[in-house]
């Protein structure tokens, strides 16, 4: 690493007043303390990170005193070392991948741990002496999180399928198939797939054939119960989909008495269970009237096919393991945006480029080629195409709609999809995309800071995507705003540049100016009752505020009487 790429790395943690998700700071004066090794599982479990050695947070990120930077090198470069067979385990296990070095930072020298993130099939990294269950973490925020059981288990099982969905499910029994469903099934399978069914008699023999039923004991698989069962619920009964329908932008916001707008329970099989999930969703959406030729349709804020997209990719990808046959699927549909949570995280060790890139990984492999079988109860359409396009489509519908690209916010234990309900350039957009300044911008770059006002950061290809331009138009945009320094890159990833300007805000702190402008003082539980938040989610975005010089507080952090104002 380049003084001058540290030197912007710093000057962000100093307006941000702490570590970041992708960057942690130790002053490690004394020696190299034992929190360094959470952290570094972190990001390898992770999508990697920076460590950087002697400076001090305390001191405004400064050149901590009495930092030994050739001790401490090589003290963090033989706990990164390969150890032989023979040779006892390092720090960590296994043995991470990273690169040490030193860097001059104003005057001093510093360590620099640049930790890349772990193949899929080496995870988990943890803390040797603590052992896998207890020393394995995860890199929430700005801190290093023990993971819990269950997300270690996912970590270690990325890239095995799972044999839940061919187990056989005990007191079930052949009856618990719904006969107009297997016979539809059966029926289309003899017609598209012949060789599959070849000496095969009984309708038994081909559920037997499609894994729908196992061989040794003659009971439904729990893929068959899934796919083709009258009730599973009846055997599973949280593996369902829960859907309700928030007033605020969280859970935990109330308006007036109202906690949800409506609420729902989707059982049956996996057919059934898309067709009323999307039907829940439907309801609650706005539609707009759109002309189609002669005549007119009404068309909803999401498309219906995108929907469709993701609840098929819930329940058919889940995990059906033991340690999550508890958990149900959530839909979750806000004023901003759907979300969609499955449990167990991405399987098959992909990242999300290689989602969108198309390619098809089953975790539960015999549930996944069966719904490519099982029509849907009112027309001839399958589940399931189990040939990667899923996502792709996804893709499709919501950038063809002026919607921005699906959002993947993916922990070890959980797979989200996040569909959101606004176009890119909505007026809350456009009116800080003007407070911004400048020259005038093109479509591209107007787009790339939208999409960083709204999810943070952005890469070139997922700017290529949202736009149907080429990597070309979508690089030369970022470096446009690099140059004109609104913009950052780092590890490949673009952010609004760290500048003390009051007129650069994001997000809720666009929100919290203009409540302040217009309203006068307001408290903590004011502005977050009137954006749409919680109090402890407008917290952070208040400090920042204020150690810009954007806000000011009329009394002390202690105070019950603190409100805040503009100066």
């Amino acid at each position: 690493m380049e003084t001058a790429e540290l030197a912007t790395i710093v000057k962000t943690l100093r307006l941000a007043g702490t570590d970041t998700a992708k960057v942690e700071v130790k002053a490690a004066v004394a020696k190299v303390g034992k929190s360094l090794w959470p952290t570094i599982s972190a990001f390898s479990n992770g999508a990697g990170g920076l460590v950087i050695l002697g400076l001090d947070e305390k001191s405004g990120f400064a050149p901590a005193a009495g930092f030994d930077a050739n001790r401490v090198l090589e003290q963090v470069a033989e706990a990164a070392r390969p150890r032989g067979t023979r040779e006892g385990r390092g720090p960590l296990s296994p043995t991470p991948a990273m690169t040490v070095d030193q860097v001059e930072f104003e005057g001093a020298m510093v360590v620099v741990v640049e930790v890349d993130e772990l193949p899929p099939s080496d995870k988990p990294c943890f803390v040797t002496d603590q052992g896998i269950d207890r020393g394995t973490y995860q890199r929430l925020g700005d801190g290093d999180h023990r993971m819990d059981t269950y997300s270690v288990f996912q970590l270690a099982n990325l890239t095995v399928p799972s044999p839940a969905d061919r187990a056989p499910v005990e007191r079930a029994v052949f009856a618990d198939l719904d006969p107009q469903l297997v016979a539809r099934t059966i029926e289309r399978i003899r017609v598209a797939r012949p060789r599959a069914l070849a000496g095969t008699i009984t309708d038994t023999e081909v559920l037997e054939r499609i894994g729908a039923v196992d061989r040794d004991t003659g009971l439904p698989t729990l893929a068959g119960l899934l796919a083709l069962g009258t009730f599973p619920q009846q055997f599973f009964p949280q593996l369902m989909v829960s859907f309700a329908s928030y007033p605020g932008l969280d859970k935990s916001v109330v308006v007036g008495d109202t906690r949800m707008l409506d609420r729902a329970v989707l059982e049956g099989a996996v057919p059934d269970i898309v067709d009323d999930a999307v039907a829940a969703v439907i309801r609650n959406l706005q539609v707009r009237r759109v002309s189609r030729g002669a005549g007119a349709e009404d068309v909803p804020e999401i498309p219906v096919d995108a929907i469709r997209e993701a609840l098929v990719n819930a329940v058919s990808h889940r995990d059906y393991s033991a340690h999550a046959i508890g958990d149900q699927v959530l839909v979750e549909l806000y004023p901003d945006r759907l979300e969609i949570h499955s449990p167990g995280g991405l399987w098959g060790g992909r990242g999300i480029e290689n989602l969108f890139d198309g390619g098809s990984q089953s975790r539960n492999q015999v549930l996944a080629r069966l719904l490519t079988d099982v029509p849907f109860r009112n027309r001839d359409e399958t589940v399931c195409e189990n040939a990667g396009s899923g996502i792709p489509r996804m893709l499709g519908e919501m950038t063809r709609h002026g919607l921005p690209a699906p959002r993947f916010p993916i922990t070890a234990s959980q797979f989200v999809v996040t569909l959101d309900r606004f176009g890119l350039l909505n007026p809350e957009t456009r009116s800080w995309l003007d407070a911004l300044g400048g020259g005038e911008r093109s479509r591209e770059q107007e787009s790339a800071l939208a999409l960083m006002h709204h999810l943070d950061t952005v890469s070139v290809s997922e700017l290529r995507r949202q736009l149907a331009v080429d990597t070309t138009v979508a690089q030369e945009a970022l470096d446009g705003l690099v140059e004109e320094g609104l913009i950052q890159e780092f590890a490949g990833r673009y952010s609004m540049a760290a500048m003390p300007v009051a007129n650069v805000r994001r997000g809720n702190e666009f929100k919290v100016v203009e409540e302040l402008t217009t309203g006068g003082t307001m408290s903590a539980r004011e502005l977050a009752a009137a954006i749409g938040t919680t109090v402890n989610a407008i917290r952070p975005v208040l400090r920042r505020l204020m150690n810009s010089g954007q806000i000011e507080a009329t009394a002390s952090v202690t105070s019950r009487n603190r409100a805040y104002r503009m100066p």
